[in-house]
């Protein structure tokens, strides 16, 4: 039987594999505001400030601590337990809290991407 947090340590080992190739050296940045907005993110009522809710739901909490650019996003997946949750091209991101589900890293990892630069034409 796989527990879920063997299951969160799976795919935050898988995620930093792939941030350490899309993230450093990036300039682009965003601020908490942005990323608070986009994702819908709000503070639980009982929390002392440690962390917030998506979309106001109890079970999808990300750490208060946000990952605005790359370089943030490679010193959180060096923490081998943390689930790490990017964009698409690995400019922005959060870090989930267990119990995290897998609808919500999905719902969460769609409005990433919609903060992600449009591709340069060229």
């Amino acid at each position: 039987m796989v527990t879920r947090a063997a299951v969160a340590i799976a795919i935050g080992l898988f995620l930093a594999g792939g941030v350490a190739a899309c993230g450093g050296g990036d300039e682009t940045k965003f601020s908490d505001e942005k990323i608070v907005d986009k994702l819908n993110l709000s503070k639980p009522d009982d929390d002392a400030g440690e962390s917030y809710l998506f979309d106001n739901d109890a079970f999808c909490q990300v750490d208060k601590n946000l990952l605005n650019d790359g370089d943030e996003i490679e010193s959180a997946a060096d923490d081998k337990n943390a689930l790490v949750i990017t964009s698409r091209e690995g400019h922005v991101g959060v870090i989930g809290l267990p119990v995290f589900p897998r609808d919500c890293k999905d719902d969460v990892e769609k409005k990433l991407n919609k903060l992600d630069p449009a591709p340069e034409e060229g």
